[in-house]
C-alpha cells in the first residue's frame, strides 16, 4: 500500500529528531523530499544553461595578482574553511581521508594546518584554519590536530548534517542492518546552512573576519593567495570560484553557466555531472562548450551570505542521487556548495593555473600526487614538479585495474616503491603487478599481468620504460 506524503513526512521528521537536528534543518530537508515528490530530478533543461562572458563574468589570477596588492590588513579578515567529511569510502577507507599520508610522512591535515601556519609566521596574524566535519571524520581529525600541535583561538571544527535515505519508491527512511548506512551527508553545500545555524557566521563576522577561502581538505592545491583577499574586499564581490581549463584528464567536474529564461541571462548557476541530461553528458565533459570547470575553490563574503540566507531567500540547486544499498534502492538528496553562486549578483570566475587544483578522489589520484610529479614547496603546497613543468607536460592519465587498486590497503601492498612519474603522459597497468623496486615510467606506457597470477615489477629486470606495452 503506498504511503501517503504524511505518513512519509512524520517518519522523516522522527527520525531526524531522534538525531537531535534543529527543526529548521528537518523543514528544509521535507522541503527538498517535497520537490523530489513533485517530480524533480535535479536535471536541468539545457536549454537554460547559456555561456559565460569572459569579460564580463572572468578574471585571471594573473590580472588580481597584478592589480591587487596583498595587504596585512586585508588579510586579518580572512578565515579559512576546509571540507573534512569525507571517508573515502570510494578508496575502501573507514576514516577521514585526510589522515591518510601524502608526503613526508605528513597526513593531509598535517600539510593544511602548515599551509595555515606558515601564512601566519609569514604574515604574524592568525588566520584561522576550521574544518567541516562529519560525525565519522571529527574525533579522529582533532586528534590529529592536538598530537601535531595545531592550536588557535578559535575552534577548530564543526559539524555538518546528516540526512536520512530514503526509498525510491515512497520516500520513507529505510531501515538497514547497518544503522549507520541509514544516514548519509547532505552534500557539501551543507556548508552554508550550518555556519548560520551554528551561530559560526555570526562569530567570524563579530571578531572582525569578511572573506572565507573554502575548499575540499583533499585539494593541497588550495592555498591561500592574499592577493584575491584585496580583490573581493575592493571590488566587493560576493561570491568567486576559481575555474581552471579542462583537459582530457578532466571527465567530471562542475561548471559556471548563465542561467537563461526566454533567453535572457536570470542569474548564475553551477552545473553538477549529476544535473546534465543524458544526451548531453559527451557535451558536458567535452572540451568544446565548457572551456573550464570549477575547482570546488570558493571565496565568499561572509556579510552577503548572513544577508541573502536571512532574507530568506537563499536556495541551492537540488542533485537527487539514486543508490543501491544493501539491495534497496534508495535516494540520497544533496546539494553542491558552489550551487549557493545562484544566491548572488557579484560574482566572478577566476581563471586559475592547475597548481591550485590536485585533488585526490581515487588512488590514480593518489598515485600521481604521492610520486616525484609532484612535490610539497615551501609554503606547503602541493603542485606539479618544477622538473615536470620543466619539461611542459600537463596532467597525466592514469588506469589502475580496479580489481587490485581501487582499494587503499590493497594499493600500499602493490606501490612497495612508487615509481618515478615525472616524465609519464598516460599509465596504465592491468592485473596485479608489485612494484617493489625503483622504475622510471616516460611517456606512455601500459603494463599487462595476464598470468592471473601476482607479478613483481623487478622480474622484468628494467630501470625506464618509455613508450613501450609491457607483457609478463
Amino acid at each position: 500500500m503506498p504511503v501517503s506524503k504524511e505518513t512519509s513526512d512524520q517518519l522523516i521528521r522522527e527520525k531526524m529528531k531522534r538525531e537531535g537536528l534543529s527543526e529548521a534543518f528537518i523543514q528544509d530537508f521535507l522541503d527538498k523530499v517535497d520537490q523530489v515528490r513533485k517530480g524533480e530530478t535535479g536535471i536541468v533543461s539545457w536549454e537554460t544553461v547559456g555561456d559565460l562572458d569572459p569579460i564580463q563574468d572572468e578574471i585571471t589570477l594573473e590580472q588580481i595578482q597584478s592589480h591587487y596588492p596583498e595587504t596585512k590588513a586585508n588579510l586579518a579578515k580572512l578565515v579559512v574553511i576546509k571540507l573534512n567529511g569525507g571517508l573515502g569510502t570510494s578508496m575502501g577507507l573507514e576514516k577521514a581521508k585526510s589522515l591518510i599520508p601524502i608526503k613526508d610522512n605528513r597526513s593531509f591535515l598535517s600539510v593544511m594546518a602548515d599551509q595555515v601556519t606558515y601564512i601566519r609566521n609569514h604574515y604574524g596574524i592568525e588566520i584561522p584554519l576550521i574544518l567541516m566535519d562529519s560525525y565519522n571524520t571529527q574525533e579522529d581529525s582533532q586528534a590529529e590536530l592536538k598530537r601535531i600541535g595545531f592550536q588557535q583561538t578559535l575552534p577548530t571544527s564543526f559539524l555538518q548534517h546528516k540526512v536520512p535515505r530514503l526509498s525510491k519508491d515512497d520516500f520513507v527512511p529505510v531501515s538497514l542492518t547497518k544503522p549507520k548506512e541509514e544516514w548519509c551527508p547532505p552534500g557539501h553545500g551543507d556548508i552554508h546552512f550550518t555556519l548560520v545555524e551554528t551561530g559560526l557566521i555570526d562569530s567570524l563576522i563579530e571578531k572582525g573576519y569578511e572573506i572565507a577561502f573554502l575548499s575540499n581538505g583533499d585539494n593541497l592545491g588550495a592555498t591561500v593567495d592574499s592577493h584575491i583577499v584585496s580583490f573581493m574586499l575592493e571590488e566587493g564581490i560576493q561570491f568567486a570560484m576559481e575555474m581552471t581549463p579542462k583537459t582530457l584528464a578532466d571527465k567530471k567536474g562542475g561548471a559556471i553557466y548563465r542561467k537563461l529564461i526566454d533567453g535572457k541571462f536570470t542569474q548564475f548557476e553551477l552545473l553538477e555531472t549529476a544535473q546534465v541530461p543524458k544526451e548531453h553528458e559527451h557535451e558536458f565533459s567535452g572540451l568544446g562548450k565548457f572551456r573550464t570547470f570549477s575547482t570546488n575553490n570558493l571565496w565568499i563574503n561572509l556579510r552577503a551570505l548572513r544577508d541573502r540566507f536571512n532574507s530568506g531567500n537563499f536556495s541551492l540547486s537540488l542533485i537527487v542521487n539514486p543508490k543501491k544499498v544493501e539491495g534497496q534502492d534508495v535516494l540520497q538528496l544533496e546539494t553542491a556548495m558552489g550551487s549557493a553562486v545562484g544566491n548572488f549578483s557579484k560574482f566572478k570566475g577566476i581563471i586559475i593555473p592547475r597548481d591550485r587544483f590536485a585533488p585526490v578522489k581515487k588512488t590514480e589520484d593518489y598515485l600521481i600526487r604521492r610520486s616525484d610529479a609532484y612535490s610539497l614547496n615551501k609554503d606547503f603546497s602541493l603542485t606539479m614538479s618544477a622538473e615536470r613543468k620543466k619539461l611542459g607536460l600537463g596532467e597525466m592519465l592514469v588506469t589502475l585495474d580496479e580489481k587490485y587498486y581501487k582499494k587503499i590497503n590493497d594499493f600500499d601492498q602493490l606501490f612497495k616503491v612508487y615509481p618515478s612519474l615525472v616524465k609519464c603522459e598516460e599509465l596504465e597497468i592491468h592485473g596485479e603487478v608489485v612494484f617493489d623496486q625503483a622504475i622510471s615510467i616516460e611517456g606512455k606506457v601500459i603494463i599487462k599481468n595476464e598470468t592471473g597470477k601476482r607479478k613483481n615489477i623487478s622480474e622484468l629486470n628494467l630501470k625506464t620504460v618509455t613508450n613501450q606495452t609491457l607483457h609478463f
